[in-house]
């Protein structure tokens, strides 16, 4: 059976009750009027017909068109998300996927390479914006990972991120597994930590300083985190 039917069985058919939820607006990601099909009570799965975005895609849309994309060189850690369009009006832009056994900087699909947020191949104050979504929960070492944004962001520079709104931040204990859907990988990825409206007080550090830059927005309560290097 195809990986297509696959997911169409797993996560489409047992949800079409939610398509009452269907609205016909305009997406803040494209920009275009669009049917913004609901297969989910929350935004989750709620999801532009043209470009795939979602409320969390969409709110990280909207802040980057406060931005001057065309002077910028960006790094956006997902190989194809629906920000690409709007993001490949940047001085320069680079997609990433991260693999593991993979060598870092080894070119993946569709002109996307390897990187590891822990240790990435860009020098040193090389870039001026990173932008992920639902990507830091998974990272074990999430303080390297901060720590390497710091050090690639030039002095100004913003890495935007979403992550899945919690409580209160803690490192997820092994008794309590949380998987979350991979369109890399069928079996989906573990989410390692929670993250909360507390974050800045367990990771902002000297060079780099977070707060939240949009929301909370919806029934999940979705808000865009803005890590700036300083």
């Amino acid at each position: 059976m195809s990986r297509t039917v696959q997911r169409l069985r797993r996560r489409v058919l047992p949800n079409l009750r939610h398509l009452g939820g269907t609205r016909l607006r305009r997406c803040r990601c494209c920009g275009r009027l669009s049917l913004i099909v609901s297969l989910s009570p929350g935004e989750e799965v709620k999801r532009c017909l043209l470009c795939g975005a979602n409320l969390r895609y969409e709110l990280l849309a909207a802040e980057l068109r406060k931005l001057y994309l065309g002077h910028l060189e960006v790094l956006e850690l997902d190989p194809g998300s629906p920000l690409r369009g709007l993001l490949a009006g940047s001085r320069s832009y680079q997609r990433s996927y991260y693999a593991p056994g993979v060598e870092p900087g080894t070119p993946g699909p569709a002109g996307s390479r390897c990187e590891d947020i822990t240790r990435l191949t860009f020098a040193d104050a090389s870039l001026d914006l990173i932008v992920s979504s639902d990507v830091l929960e998974h990272v074990p070492d999430l303080e390297a990972a901060l720590a390497e944004t710091a050090r690639v962001l030039r002095p100004g520079g913003l890495h935007l991120f979403t992550v899945p709104p919690r409580e209160r931040t803690r490192k997820r204990p092994p008794e309590e597994p949380e998987y979350h859907s991979d369109p890399l990988d069928p079996n989906g990825i573990l989410a390692v930590w929670d993250i909360g409206p507390d974050a800045p007080a367990h990771f902002d550090r000297a060079d780099l300083k977070l707060d939240i830059a949009a929301g909370p927005e919806g029934i999940d309560r979705r808000v865009v985190w803005r890590a700036r290097k300083t």
